[in-house]
């Protein structure tokens, strides 16, 4: 993954409409995600979305399976500026090649 760092107010409003619209069942995802990885002190939920082919992949993952998207350094830069009661919600768009990172 590489490309230009560039700051945006939101994602996409089919991706902010996803998420709004389904915000207890992604919570749900996130929390059993913790529970099965009780050694992780931050998860991640990904997201791997497609308007132009109606797709929303959402997966909680944890370190190592984070780090076959992002690099290591990358990972622990990422985690640790998760604010202390947000989750992370990492999303990909695959229609624009953007990764959008929403804190909930």
């Amino acid at each position: 993954m590489s490309g230009a760092i560039q700051n945006v107010d939101s994602a996409p409003d089919y991706i902010n409409q996803f998420i709004h619209s389904n915000m207890e069942q992604l919570c749900k995802i996130y929390d059993e995600g913790m529970y099965t990885n009780p050694e992780l002190e931050k998860g991640i939920l990904c997201f791997q979305c497609s308007k132009e082919n109606n797709k929303m992949d959402v997966q909680f993952m944890n370190d190592e399976m984070m780090r076959e998207i992002i690099q290591k350094e990358s990972l622990y830069s990422l985690k640790q500026n998760i604010p202390k009661d947000k989750k992370l919600f990492f999303i990909m768009d695959q229609d624009i090649n953007s990764v959008f990172l929403i804190y909930i």
